[in-house]
Formats: C-alpha cells, sequence, structure tokens
C-alpha cells in the first residue's frame, strides 16, 4: 500500500512534499491523520529531530492502523510493553514527551568509587514493570526506533549509521529522572578514517558528563567487536570506538561470561567475523576513571540478527531470517523486563490480509503450558504455533491502493 497522510487538509503520500507540510504544520501544532484505515481517524504527532520531520504513532495505538500501515504494532500483551507502558513508561500525549523510569543508578557517591558491575548478576532480569532494567531500556529504544520492523525494501539498507540516527530519534522525546534522555545516551558514530580528529571531538563532547565527574553515569549503545585479555583483566571493545575499551576486571569478567553465557555462545555461534551475519550489542551505563579508562556498572547484551533484528534462541534466530528470506513484512517482539518463562510471540506478520499472525515457537511434543495458552487466546490477532521446517502463513496480496482523487471520484 501507498502510505499516505492528511495533513492541513491535504491527502499526501510519503515523500512527495511531505516533508514541507510536516514543517508546516509543525510550527501551526496541527494534527496529521494516518489514512490507512478508510473512514478511522488515527491521529499521529510530529517530532522535529535531526533537522527533518517525523511522523509516529501515539503510544499504544499502533494496533487500530491497518496491517499493512508503517504505523502498525502488533498489540501490547503479545510482547513485555504490556507490562511497562504506563507505569515504567509514561506517555504525554500533550508534549509527546515519554518519561521512562529506570531501575538503575545514573550517579554513585564518592565513597563508591570502585563499580558494582553488574548488578543484573541473575540468570533472569526480574519481572517487574514498575522500572526499566538495562535490558529494558534496550528494549524500548530498539523498539521505538522501529529496528523491530522489517520489510523486503530494507534488505542491505541497514547500516549502523541508520540503526544510530534511529536510536537518536527515538531517545529525543524521551526523559529520565527530569534529564532528557539524550544527555546520558552515548551510541557511538561510524567510524571514518578521514574524519577522525573531527569524530574524535565529538565524541569527547558527547561525554562531557563523565569527563566532567567521576560519580556520573551514563548509557552507552554499540555493537561488539571483541573481547580480549588485557594484563589480569579483560577489555570489551565496541565498534567505532576501538580507542575507547571498557575494562573489566577478573572479578567482573567473570560474572560477565556467567550470565551471558546464552548471548555470547549465540554471538559466537554466527558466520564469519565481518558482522553481516549478525552482531551483539551491548547496552550499558558506565563511569569514567581517573586514570581515564571507562568502567561498565550495569549491563545488558541483545544478539541481531545482520538485519539487526533482535533473537532470544538459535530457533527464533531461524524464524527471523526465515521470513526474512521469504520477504515477509514483520514486527519483532520484545521481552523488555519480562523473565524468560513468560511467552511473548516471536514476532507478527503484517502481510497475512486484514488480521496481522502472531507466531509462537513452540515444541509440539509438549503439552502447551497455561500462560501460553492464555496469550493464544488474546484478540486482535491470529495465532500460530510454530516450530522449524513448517510453513510460515501464506501472505495475502493487496489491490494497489487507489490515488485520493480516484477514491473521490467514486
Amino acid at each position: 500500500m501507498i502510505q499516505r497522510y492528511r495533513v492541513l487538509g491535504r491527502s499526501v503520500a510519503e515523500g512527495d512534499d511531505l516533508q514541507q507540510l510536516l514543517a508546516k504544520a509543525y510550527a501551526q501544532k496541527a494534527q496529521v491523520l494516518c489514512e490507512c484505515r478508510k473512514g478511522t481517524d488515527l491521529p499521529l504527532y510530529i517530532s522535529h529531530r535531526n533537522d527533518r520531520y517525523v511522523l509516529a504513532r501515539w503510544p499504544g495505538s499502533g494496533a487500530r492502523h491497518a496491517t499493512a500501515c508503517d504505523h502498525y504494532e502488533a498489540p501490547d500483551y503479545l510482547t513485555g510493553m504490556g507490562q511497562v507502558r504506563g507505569s515504567a513508561i509514561l506517555d504525554d500525549e500533550t508534549s509527546g514527551e515519554t518519561a521512562l523510569k529506570l531501575g538503575f543508578p545514573l550517579s554513585r557517591g564518592s565513597a563508591r568509587l570502585a563499580p558494582a558491575a553488574l548488578t543484573n548478576d541473575k540468570p533472569t532480569v526480574k519481572s517487574s514493570g514498575q522500572k526499566l532494567s538495562m535490558r529494558g531500556l534496550l528494549h524500548v529504544l530498539w523498539d521505538r526506533a522501529e529496528l523491530t520492523h522489517w520489510h523486503p525494501k530494507m534488505a542491505g539498507k541497514r547500516s549502523w549509521f541508520v540503526v544510530r540516527r534511529a536510536l537518536l530519534e527515538a531517545a529525543a522525546s524521551c526523559r529520565t529522572k527530569q534529564e532528557a534522555l539524550p544527555h546520558v545516551l552515548f551510541v557511538p558514530e561510524s567510524f571514518k578514517l578521514e574524519e577522525k580528529e573531527d569524530i574524535r571531538a565529538r565524541r569527547r563532547a558527547a561525554l562531557e558528563r563523565v569527563y566532567r565527574s567521576r560519580d556520573e553515569m551514563m548509557v552507552v549503545v554499540g555493537e561488539i567487536k571483541e573481547i580480549v585479555p588485557a594484563h589480569g583483566a579483560e577489555r570489551i571493545v565496541l565498534r567505532h570506538v576501538g580507542d575507547m575499551p571498557f575494562v573489566m576486571d577478573q572479578d567482573m569478567a567473570r560474572r560477565f561470561h556467567k550470565r551471558f553465557a546464552g548471548e555470547l555462545a549465540l554471538w559466537q555461534a554466527q558466520d564469519g567475523p565481518d558482522g553481516k551475519s549478525g552482531h551483539l550489542v551491548l547496552a550499558g551505563s558506565f563511569a569514567r576513571r581517573r586514570e581515564g579508562t571507562f568502567d561498565l556498572i550495569e549491563v545488558a547484551l541483545m544478539p541481531v540478527t545482520g538485519e539487526w533484528l533482535p533473537y532470544e534462541t538459535s530457533d527464533e534466530r531461524y524464524l527471523v531470517g526465515k521470513a526474512v528470506a521469504e520477504k515477509r513484512r514483520f514486527v519483532k517482539g520484545l521481552r523488555v523486563n519480562l523473565d524468560t518463562d513468560t511467552p511473548i510471540a516471536s514476532l507478527v506478520l503484517k502481510d497475512t490480509g486484514e488480521e496481522a499472525s502472531a507466531i509462537h515457537i513452540h515444541d509440539r511434543d509438549n503439552e502447551v503450558a497455561e500462560p501460553l495458552e492464555a496469550l493464544l487466546a488474546g484478540q486482535g490477532v491470529a495465532h500460530l504455533l510454530w516450530k522449524e521446517g513448517e510453513p510460515l502463513p501464506a501472505r495475502v496480496s493487496r489491490p494497489p491502493r487507489r490515488s485520493w482523487d480516484a477514491q473521490q471520484a467514486a
């Protein structure tokens, strides 16, 4: 379908002169409507980010959009978003801003010079919707950046540059602890040798908070390049900032490998070292030591495919890869704060007609547990229990959407 919006009384397709109209609507604080469902008012809000005007759905409204619409989102009950929305995530529909409640500190007292690293050192993240864990924050940012969305035209177009831009745009309308999230978020800029000194200067400015005080912390989101031994310790090196390693002492390294054994194993099982077959994303709070090195405090790891789509298990990676290879349109479900025993939909197919299809990975040789049975009873989508080797629900082709003038003439 052609994505169309009603802006200042005009129906306009994505592209065209949409940016110019959005600039006028933004200045006039005028409402924009998505036209994906005929006869249904679906308001969107405008954000001005990085010299662009971005249209976003109102929180919790994504399931009301047509399944083929770019603004469609799986119902909250299928993912971990339902647990945290309204508690750890507070949306202000007047301003378009979102307040995030974090379950980890962004500063430490002078008496706490040694970091209490990996405070999330548990087999699973505690299931609490009151505050976001580090993994919860990473998942919320990934979801708001729509890096969980996929359609065939995205193939070959998701580089770190694109991922970084989407994350920063998603963070632009978020606040935490009375501070704008971009002030405490560091996402490494794509490295270019010819711009080395300029990039370094911009990085130093972005890290001003932790350079100013050893008690202050920031949150880094980046891709792990390597984890290497370093004089009795270990260093985590992120891509694009190879000269900014995060040092782990022996005790922290031991707990890191224990806590994230599953994520590290999935990363190591990816094909090839070039990153094209997959990546391992790290999110972590960090502080700067007097010596100039950086300590990670709270950490989360997230394996993603070569298309930067998250997955939790090898079965789920196969499912996501199958959907990409078959050129399907879908949204990837994220766990946020939910523990690993709580079922969620692995992905929701958007190309199965008027009703989306939620795909649940399950070994049918085992009985369906009560929590999964309750999830399968949820309304708003069709549900499918799936296992490797089985086909996905058939794609439903739609006739091309007629132009607005043609609709008016009819």
